[in-house]
């Protein structure tokens, strides 16, 4: 079968020592970086890899934002914000500082406004 010309999965690769596997970027709720490591949290199970979040950065799409400098939210996985802590599908929370959480709010808001139907 030729490859040329199909649609093409938005995925990010995650390669380390002991695994090769690609995450499907509407699967993730979000992304995390502490140290060197990076996180993909989705609803069965968190990626783990050494790498750099602007490395991450360019598979993603316009549904999501960089909250932090260490994190960024996928606005279609969120299913509420409230007092500093966004709340996903599937019971994952992540607390945001005061700060980024009134900035990150504000363009869930829009965003949610331009995707309502």
């Amino acid at each position: 079968m030729n490859a040329i010309g199909q649609s093409k999965e938005n995925y990010i690769p995650v390669i380390t020592k002991k695994e090769v596997s690609r995450v499907s970027v509407g699967e993730i709720l979000y992304i995390e970086t502490q140290l060197r490591v990076v996180y993909i949290y989705t609803v069965p199970r968190i990626y783990r890899f050494y790498g750099k979040m602007d490395e991450v950065i360019k598979y993603l799409n316009g549904d999501f934002y960089r909250c932090h400098k260490s994190c960024i939210v996928n606005f279609n996985k969120i299913v509420r914000m409230e007092d500093g802590i966004v709340y996903f599908k599937g019971g994952f929370t992540l607390r945001v500082g005061e700060n980024n959480f009134r900035h990150t709010r504000s363009f869930y808001s829009k965003f949610l406004m331009d995707h309502a139907k």
